[in-house]
């Protein structure tokens, strides 16, 4: 039946596929195949080339129109650079992006190469340290003069990390590059201070040697009308040279990400919010010396910000949480390890408007982060997407119930280090132990040990009398049949990647319940006190897993990893490390049954030896493998 459908018709319904379940899907037949290969449907594909990818396999990419390539590990071999350039030539019309990230390839081969990319829109040289070692790329002008011919349509381009750029190849490289909307330096060793460098009577001067901020200056000066988007991170980037940035003539960004930019202050914020008012994204993580007034300043004056990331900026508290509510259009909110904010400043600042289309929240190591925020938030915030709630350690059951029975667009969650969240929240039951306990205690004692803040001036109370029982397997089965209708974990119908590590009160009981998704891709359950049982439900429950950890399960043994050799086709990812009970067995079946393993995390296992590894490694072409002191050598 599959085979008399028309093309089109296979085509138009692929649409509605992800990637991963296109190529299932595109293994049906050879109908199906063909529908595959439409080119509506290439446009969110990326195809990766290592240098081990075959000369043969190149001859096939005539028939796809693959927009985005990603070429890896590549070095100055005859194979390699044979492979590199009929990649790029049998894809040259659709090609639109295309990464040399840590690429070791030199600089005729590089312009070979992008002779042939006429339509790129995106290009990455980040990492490629060896391509601008000698200072003598695009020397030539017939190098400058075809590129600048081909090159008109890029963009994007990616300078990160590279140590060996200066004034000299960097307005070269842009020169070819002239309609450029985004620029990311990250990680360059820029020279601010330039004008010990500068030859006496000269203003203006592009060093061979150095990469210095006035030359970037300069460049941006003539840039400025087009450039949206510009990435200084990890720079000494100081508050002055900032300013002479940002007040730059018809100079207008959309989007400023200056990580770990350690010498940006709260003048440099308020500097950046007089001049740039139309900021739409700005990422400030790890920003150390950022207070309150920096994110006041923020919620103030940029009024169109959608996007704002203050992960590790750790002086901001809840006075300037509470004034995230003047910025209607806030879709993503990164606060990550900043152990000042509360629940209290959360629900005032993301819970006053109703109307905030926020679609991902990273709260992760916010440890005063407690049940009240989830109750509020997930009757405002209903839409969210992606919710990172790791190590906040107060949260129990009755957030993860909430969560289950408001979020239901959720795709990613992540609850690790949660330990207070047990199978009953899993299932949608509220725990019945009695009790009202305060959300932000961790113990009878005070409040988190971290901070080591008790509630009075006793350290040692007298025992309460309360018992604490623990709920066996027997109880909760007579719980859930005693309920028709929960809003368990099986709520979230569309969840994409789950992380429960490291939940110590979650058990097979829950687990073999609710983790049912058809459409989970990643799932990790590492340092959960799980056994083979968890394992062959989940199995048998997530066909579409293709990364899945395990790590530090003592007690799975090489029956689980059969389950998950046979039963998971699409299997890319495997973390097994420090479990001790595998053998090599377990890399059999791994041998045997896995085709698409490409990363593989056996490290502390006592029981499997290092040549079964190296021979699954050799047979399966495994990208990388991760076999630290095996077969008890440690």
């Amino acid at each position: 039946m599959a085979s008399r459908l028309p093309v089109e018709v296979v085509a138009h319904m692929m649409r509605f596929l992800s990637v991963s379940d296109r190529k299932e899907a595109a293994l049906v037949n050879r109908s199906w195949y063909e529908a595959s290969l439409d080119p509506i449907l290439q446009d969110d594909i990326v195809l990766h080339f290592h240098a081990l990818t075959s000369n043969e396999r190149t001859p096939h990419l005539t028939r796809r129109n693959l927009p985005h390539l990603i070429v890896d590990e590549f070095d100055n071999s005859l194979s390699s650079k044979i492979v590199l350039l009929k990649s790029c030539e049998q894809l040259s019309q659709s090609l639109q992006s295309l990464s040399l990230k840590s690429s070791n390839i030199t600089e005729s081969t590089f312009v070979e190469l992008l002779s042939h990319c006429t339509n790129l829109v995106s290009l990455n040289l980040s990492c490629c340290n060896s391509l601008f070692m000698s200072g003598n790329l695009l020397e030539m002008n017939g190098d400058m003069q075809k590129l600048r011919s081909v090159l008109g349509s890029v963009q994007h381009l990616d300078l990160s990390a590279i140590r060996y750029l200066s004034d000299s190849t960097f307005n070269r490289i842009v020169t070819v590059c002239p309609n450029l909307t985004s620029l990311s330096l990250g990680s360059v060793q820029i020279t601010f201070n330039s004008a010990s460098y500068v030859p006496r009577g000269r203003t203006i001067c592009a060093n061979s040697a150095l990469l210095t901020f006035d030359n970037i200056l300069e460049y941006l000066k003539l840039q400025s009308p087009k450039m949206k988007t510009l990435n200084l991170s990890r720079t000494a980037l100081t508050d002055c040279a900032l300013e002479a940035l940002v007040s730059l003539d018809n100079f207008q960004l959309e989007e400023l990400v200056l990580v770990c930019c350690k010498d940006i202050s709260d003048s440099g914020i308020s500097i950046i919010c007089k001049h740039q008012p139309k900021l739409k994204t700005i990422d400030l993580k790890g920003c150390l010396d950022l207070t309150d007034g920096a994110l006041n300043l923020v919620c103030k004056k940029l009024m169109v910000m959608e996007s704002l990331k203050l992960g590790k900026c750790r002086r901001i508290s809840d006075h300037s949480i509470k004034q995230l509510k003047h910025l209607p259009c806030l879709e993503l909110v990164d606060l990550s390890e900043n152990y000042l904010v509360t629940s209290h400043g959360l629900i005032e600042g993301l819970c006053g408007n109703i109307n905030i289309p926020l679609a991902h929240l990273n709260l992760n190591c916010c440890p005063s982060v407690s049940d009240s925020f989830i109750l509020s938030m997930c009757k405002v915030v209903t839409n969210l997407v992606h919710l990172d709630l790791g190590s906040c350690f107060p949260l129990t059951d009755l957030s993860m119930i909430t969560i289950s029975k408001h979020l239901k667009h959720l795709r990613y969650l992540r609850l690790a280090w949660c330990k207070e969240i047990t199978d009953l929240g899993l299932l949608g039951y509220e725990s019945t132990d009695g009790g009202s306990r305060d959300p932000n205690e961790h113990n009878d004692h005070g409040k988190c040990k971290c901070t080591r803040k008790y509630n009075s001036t006793e350290i040692f109370r007298k025992p309460t009398g309360d018992k604490h029982t623990k709920s066996v397997p027997g109880e909760i089965e007579k719980l859930v049949s005693r309920h028709e209708e929960v809003c368990s974990l099986k709520n979230l119908s569309i969840l994409r990647e789950l992380d429960l590590s490291a939940c110590s009160k979650i058990t097979d009981v829950g687990l073999t319940q609710v983790v049912k998704f058809k459409e989970l891709r990643s799932l990790n359950l590492s340092m959960v006190q799980i056994t083979d049982l968890t394992v062959h439900s989940v199995t048998s429950h997530n066909p579409s897993l293709e990364n899945l950890s395990l790590a530090q399960c003592a007690a799975l043994t090489d029956d689980a990893i059969e389950c998950v050799a046979k039963r998971l086709p699409r299997l890319t990812t495997l973390d097994i490390s420090n479990c001790d009970k595998l053998t090599n067995k377990s890399i059999k079946f791994l041998k045997d049954h896995t085709k698409r393993l490409r990363t593989l995390d056996v490290s502390f296992c006592e029981n499997i030896s290092v040549s079964a590894v190296d021979d699954l490694e050799t047979s399966r072409n495994l990208m990388n493998v991760h076999k630290r002191l095996l077969g008890g050598s440690f």
